[in-house]
């Protein structure tokens, strides 16, 4: 009798150390998601489940500001950037007359559809680095978009990134992946003084990508 009291205490303890051990896993902060998202598929074929929102003609060339790999920046007739954009098989008959399909960001379910006469293929591949993400969603839930042309710097730090609503806040280039979730430096614009102040470590909860998962 004494035997199996000690052997039901020893299976008491054990399984509260192991519930212990679980909850303290449970609670730990979740590993950063990587999404790879493109209005293509890996053969160029067109993702049904996004929704033209509208289309133009212009022209393109080849890369991109934001999303290295096979894409495109175009210019519609008016002048606007396109950028990224990726060529689209089966939309136009004429081998001559080539679509691409634009996404203004890696998180909208609408894309541009663009078309381009002497459109050049582009044979980048998409890269395997992780360093330099199309887009990042934070903990606190904003969005964070990569930006294009020149670039802010803040205490000799890059801008690389605007977020939330206004774009009041952004990343600094470098962003920390030694340990899960990864995280970046930032810091906030004030629209008054015209200069940044310095930020909060921001969790990146998601990772965006462009093009098909390599």
């Amino acid at each position: 009798m004494q035997w199996r009291r000690c052997a039901a205490a020893v299976a008491l303890v054990v399984g509260l150390v192991l519930a212990t051990g679980a909850a303290g896993i449970a609670a730990g902060p979740a590993a950063t998601r990587i999404v790879y998202v493109a209005p293509v598929d890996a053969h160029g074929h067109p993702v049904t489940t996004d929704l033209i929102l509208l289309a133009t003609k212009g022209t393109c060339e080849i890369g991109s500001d934001s999303v290295p790999g096979p894409v495109y920046r175009c210019f519609n007739d008016d002048n606007t950037v396109l950028d990224p954009c990726w060529a689209a098989r089966g939309l136009v008959a004429d081998p001559h007359h080539r679509a691409v399909l634009c996404m203004p960001f890696p998180w909208s379910p609408y894309v541009v559809r663009l078309d381009s006469n002497g459109l050049q293929p582009s044979t980048q591949l998409v890269p395997r680095s992780l360093s330099y993400p199309w887009g990042v969603r934070l903990a606190n839930g904003d969005n964070c978009i990569a930006e294009q042309g020149a670039h802010d710097r803040y205490r000799a730090r890059v801008v690389d990134y605007a977020c939330g609503p206004g774009y009041r806040l952004v990343l600094l280039r470098g962003m920390h992946q030694s340990r899960e979730p990864w995280t970046f430096d930032s810091a906030i614009w004030d629209r008054k003084s015209l200069s940044y102040s310095p930020g909060p470590t921001e969790t990146v909860t998601l990772a965006w990508y462009g093009g098909p998962a390599p």
